[in-house]
């Protein structure tokens, strides 16, 4: 799969994460792209139209991360899409919670974009 074929779905409570992310998927030609700042937001959107690739922020108010994580993975409709957890939470043991909720990798903020983009190649063979 080609980065450009990715449809990407982005959730993040920070109106600056949002952009970053998004500013570095168009610089890589990705178009299908979706940021949304809650995962409640990020559920009915998924319903209308599945991704192939998650990035969703661990700490959110209301749903949070793990949370998100465990409706994407309980619900079929969604299909299997990769997700990557964001975080600024460091310790071995929220890499450990975050894996055994379905994270396919888990990322600490500020993610570089060389960081980001690798753990893609990495997710999809690219």
């Amino acid at each position: 799969m080609e980065l450009a074929d990715l449809d990407v779905l982005i959730v993040d409570d920070h109106e600056a994460m949002r952009a970053m992310l998004l500013r570095v998927f168009s610089k890589v030609g990705v178009t299908r792209l979706r940021a949304l700042a809650s995962a409640s937001e990020a559920l009915i959107s998924l319903r209308a139209q599945p991704a192939t690739l998650i990035l969703a922020d661990k700490n959110m108010p209301g749903m949070d991360g793990l949370a998100f994580l465990a409706a994407v993975r309980g619900e079929r409709a969604f299909g299997a899409p990769k997700i990557i957890m964001l975080s600024g939470d460091t310790s071995p043991k929220h890499e450990e919670t975050a894996r055994a909720a379905g994270a396919d990798a888990v990322l600490v903020k500020p993610v570089p974009p060389s960081a980001l983009l690798a753990a893609i190649n990495q997710l999809f063979a690219v």
